[in-house]
């Protein structure tokens, strides 16, 4: 009934040649207030009078346009109603159309959610019309070979249509959602372009318009990239210094040495992504990284760095290029251009290469590329023409060097472990009854001098430590004690099995059981390992060691240890009933001590009775007294630091030479039971100690004091130092996450200059795959929240919350990443996987009782750790499992909604203020750096938040690719919410439009 009246009001109106205003007071009286045109298909009705003859009336155009300004009818159903027409032979009908969707382009917008709904398919169904009637005018043009004038009017028009269609960001937002939400008539323009590019070359038809066929392309084939967004990095070049990728790798060897390549080159494409870095300039930091790190290595200690740079980074480099290289890329087969590319650039850095040639003795880069060109990295051309850029300097060096008469280089060391460890692993394979003594000789002979240490770092980053000690873990089983063997044979069986246990427990305490061993391994190591060895994060309750105790065994172990002569007798006592019973013979013999029944040459003559027989009983013995002292206060430490002290005095002569290599296993077994007590009851200053990887912060000092020592050196250097690298971890272990990070971030926000922030917040971003999960959960958690609520004009202002903004999505870009690499077993060394949340901060440093940080006591042994702990426990306990961010994972998934929750209180406000500019830079931050990647994360976006942020910015800030970047437009709630952010965004321009106007 309404159209009908519509339709004869058309007539009146006509007839009686009614002005725009006067049939905007008719048709109101027609359509009730507050109802849209659009029920009663006004557009429909007003085009069906306008279209009847073979040219448009434009009176009746008016009418249509000017329901349009006055909202009694949507741009949707106008352009969707044009859409529809198909009388393509009507000429003057469609220049007509294309003249009033001309005038009317620049107005598109929509104010009503019904509208929002049906504008993405009015606009592809628009633009395939468009290209229908091109594809008409191509057509007839490869058919005549010529236009009418007619024709040519038509294609003008079309074309200017296309143009302004193309230049309209809105509507191009608008195309590329409803080719998700129309994918069928999407398709249709695709088929019209197709027809359209086949007419133009058949026919050799050039359009007048130089940048029509570009725009047709861009509109069938429409990306998210032909959408305009701010970019916030001002520097769209990678920067001509990193310091990230050192500090990162620096992390990366402290924690995971033993892992695989893959690892690091998964590491190292994500920094690629986020530091826009070109092949040639990540190969560069990378080869930069391990001269720069083995530079100020110790050669004695330090070998891991050097087995690093020389055997790894070769492999890493290898598979970077082989899965960043186009399938169709043709590249040498005898090296990579980029590597050559690489190695030209590291030849400008004069100062590192002379400290290396001088650390090394060597000309450095020709002994790097000799080694590589066997690998094809590099060809021996290269090798020649870089070495000979580099002889003169490197000879001067060498032969300062030679006068100097220091020690030999570390290469020496590195190169001639790698042969030992193959031979090693052959030898180990051989039949045990056969070689037996040749076997326990050549385990002994890499005992001497620093060896071992060497052949474990080339093993550790080669990835064969695993298969090293599951050998060694064999061999221990072979060698059990068999009852009745006496002589010669016996002796030698024991010394094997004192070595093999010796040198798996030295291996599992300096990279961890996690790295080398097996979750349920049944051999009496990997028994003993999880039940006995106290590692980081891994305490042992001594009360279930005594309890594992055979009460029977430990009394006959006392009466058997207490002869001035002690020799085990008992046939049917093996060895390894022995280790697992001593700590209730150590028990027994501390508490008779402390109670004063046993003297303390009795305790001396027990102790060394169990050291003098097999040096693995007392290195069972420490770890059971490592275990008592992390369960008993200050006071009670001494007796037991005495007994482990005890274990460490060398025995006689006498007693050494009857032993079979009695030096070495002895050595070996100091060393294990050095850094038990070491770790057990640290001593010392923090500038004197030689750190190894297992152990922990060193120092009486404040927590802060240490923080600010260390920092010193990495701010100085701009690299962290591999011994830097140690102690921040043993920072993270003794303050927390919340803590070191909160320290780090201060550390940023000191820098007055945006140079300088950048470069505190690579180094940040790289000490923060410490722990780069927990360090992301403190950041979003406490850190950031605090200093945006508290400190809102002084640290939240530009550039700092630009800096901030970019190192939090780091962070939570790296942390999503990490979650997804595959058959990673552990990311950190000092935490293991969930087992943190059980034994949260648990031996850590006491706070002082005025809430202070800055002091703190050496005691590890409370339970009262009040750290700094997360504000958002109950958080965590209802957790919000989202289907749609099922990839996400835990302690990630709950950081990232609490942080959009703090986001969505921000904007919830009617004030302008910094931390709203700082929600900006975040998201906008976040879709920048982790484009599809951070899908995951932008699921987790609150449903007003982007609304609300328009809302209060009403800036140029936010542009129309943004928004369509923030959705899944795959999803129907994704392609609502983007149309209605998008639809506002649109009449905030218009409005801000007409006010200058």
């Amino acid at each position: 009934m309404k159209e009908n009246k519509i339709i004869k009001l058309v007539h009146v109106a006509w007839r009686e040649r009614w002005s725009d205003s006067q049939w905007g007071i008719n048709i109101k009286n027609v359509i009730p207030r507050g109802v849209s045109g659009d029920v009663y298909n006004l557009s429909d009705c007003i085009l069906q009078q306008a279209l009847i003859g073979s040219t448009a009336n434009p009176m009746i155009l008016n009418y249509l346009k000017h329901s349009l300004c006055a909202h009694l009818v949507s741009y949707a159903a106008v352009l969707r109603r044009i859409a529809k027409y198909e009388h393509f032979d009507r000429i003057y009908c469609l220049t007509s159309l294309l003249d009033f969707v001309d005038s009317i382009l620049d107005g598109v917008s929509c104010r009503t959610k019904a509208e929002e709904s049906m504008l993405p398919g009015a606009i592809v169904s628009f633009v395939d019309w468009l290209m229908h009637i091109f594809a008409t005018i191509t057509t007839s043009y490869e058919m005549n070979r010529e236009l009418s004038a007619e024709h040519s009017y038509l294609f003008d028009q079309c074309c200017a249509v296309i143009e302004k269609l193309v230049k309209n960001q809105f509507i191009l937002a608008i195309l590329f959602v409803g080719r998700q939400e129309a994918p069928d008539n999407y398709s249709k323009i695709r088929e019209n372009y197709a027809t359209i590019k086949t007419s133009l070359t058949n026919s050799n038809f050039t359009p007048p318009h130089p940048c029509v066929e570009k725009y047709l392309q861009q509109l069938a084939y429409i990306d998210v990239h032909h959408l305009d967004m701010k970019i916030l990095d001002v520097q769209p070049l990678p920067e001509p210094i990193s310091y990230c990728v050192q500090p990162l790798l620096a992390v990366e060897v402290l924690l995971n040495p033993c892992n695989d390549t893959s690892y690091y080159v998964a590491e190292m494409q994500m920094l690629q992504r986020l530091k826009k870095f070109s092949n040639t300039r990540l190969y560069y930091e990378i080869i930069r990284a391990g001269f720069v790190s083995l530079s100020s290595s110790v050669t004695s200690h330090d070998t891991i760095w050097g087995a690093f740079t020389f055997f790894k980074v070769p492999q890493i480099i290898k598979q970077l290029h082989a899965q960043n290289r186009a399938p169709s890329e043709q590249t040498p087969t005898d090296y990579i251009p980029e590597v050559v590319e690489a190695f030209e650039m590291l030849l400008e850095d004069n100062l590192l290469l002379d400290l290396m040639d001088s650390k090394c003795s060597c000309n450095i880069i020709d002994f790097t590329l000799n080694d590589w060109a066997k690998q094809h990295l590099v060809s021996e051309v290269h090798v020649k023409h870089f070495a000979a850029q580099r002889e003169q300097e490197a000879s001067l060096l060498l032969q300062k060097r030679e006068w100097g008469n220091q020690t030999n280089s570390i290469i020496n060391y590195i190169i001639r472990a790698e042969v030992p460890l193959s031979g090693i692993l052959k030898t180990l394979c051989a039949d045990y009854n056969k070689m037996q003594e040749a076997l326990l000789g050549v385990l002994c002979q890499v005992l001497v001098g620093n060896s071992f240490d060497l052949i474990l770092s080339v093993g550790a980053v080669e990835g064969r430590l695993k298969t090293f000690v599951q050998r060694l873990i064999q061999c221990n089983e072979n060698s059990k004690q068999i009852p009745g063997e006496v002589g010669k044979t016996n002796i030698i069986r024991s010394a094997f099995f004192d070595v093999s246990f010796l040198m798996s427990i030295s291996i599992v305490q300096t990279y961890g059981s996690h790295a080398v061993l097996p979750d349920n391994g049944d051999t009496f190591i990997e028994k003993w390992v999880r039940d006995y060895m106290v590692e980081r994060n891994k305490p042992k309750n001594p009360r279930n060691m005594i309890a594992m105790c055979d009460d029977n065994i430990v009394e006959e172990l006392l009466l058997t240890f207490s002869k001035p002569d002690a020799q085990i007798k008992n046939s049917n006592l093996t060895w390894q009933d022995i280790c697992i019973n001593i700590p209730g013979v150590i028990n027994h013999v501390l508490s008779s001590w402390e109670k004063e029944t046993l003297s303390a040459a009795d305790v001396k003559n027990i102790l060394d009775n169990i050291k003098r027989r097999m040096f693995t009983f007392s290195v069972c013995a420490t770890a059971f007294l490592r275990a008592y002292m992390h369960s008993v206060t200050d006071k009670d430490l001494l007796k037991p630091l005495n007994m482990i002290q005890q274990f460490l005095t060398p025995p006689g002569n006498e007693e050494m030479s009857a032993q079979e290599y009695v030096k070495e296993r002895l050595g070996l077994s100091f060393q294990i039971i050095r850094k038990m007590q070491y770790d057990a009851h640290p001593t010392g200053s923090l500038k004197s100690r030689i750190l190894t990887l297992t152990q922990n912060l060193v120092s009486r000092n404040p927590l802060v004091e240490q923080f600010k020592e260390v920092w010193s050196t990495i701010a100085n250097h701009g690299w962290v130092p591999p011994r830097a690298a140690q102690v921040l971890e043993s920072l993270l272990h003794a303050g927390g996450p919340a803590w070191l990070s909160s320290q780090l971030v201060e550390e940023m926000l000191k820098c007055k200059y945006k140079k300088d922030m950048m470069k505190a917040m690579d180094i940040i971003f790289a000490i923060s795959h410490l722990d780069i999960e927990r360090i992301t959960e403190a950041l979003l958690t406490n850190v950031v929240p605090s200093i945006i609520n508290n400190r809102q004009g002084e640290d939240v202002n530009e550039p700092h919350s630009y800096v901030l903004a970019r190192l939090c999505v780091y962070c939570v870009i790296s942390a999503l990443e990490t979650r997804n690499q595959p058959l990673q077993k552990k990311r950190s060394r000092s935490h293991d996987g969930d087992d943190h949340e059980l034994n949260n901060a648990a031996k850590m440093r006491k706070i002082a009782t005025d809430g202070s940080d800055n002091s703190c006591s050496n005691d590890f042994l409370t339970e009262n750790s009040l750290l700094l702990g997360s504000s958002i426990t109950a958080l965590h306990a209802n957790n919000m499992h989202d289907t749609a961010a099922a990839q996400l994972k835990e302690p990630l998934q709950s950081s990232i909604q609490y942080i959009f929750k703090i986001f969505q209180h921000f904007v919830a406000s009617d004030e302008l203020s910094p931390k709203i500019y700082f929600v900006y830079q975040f998201i906008t931050l976040l879709v920048e750096c982790g484009k599809e990647r951070a899908r995951p994360i932008l699921k987790l976006l609150p449903a007003n938040l982007m609304h609300n942020l328009l809302k209060l910015m009403l800036t140029d800030d936010i542009n129309v690719g943004l928004i369509a970047r923030l959705y899944d437009l795959g999803l129907n709630t994704g392609r609502q919410a983007a149309v209605s952010d998008l639809c506002l965004w649109r009449n905030i321009k218009l409005k801000q439009q007409s006010i200058q106007l």
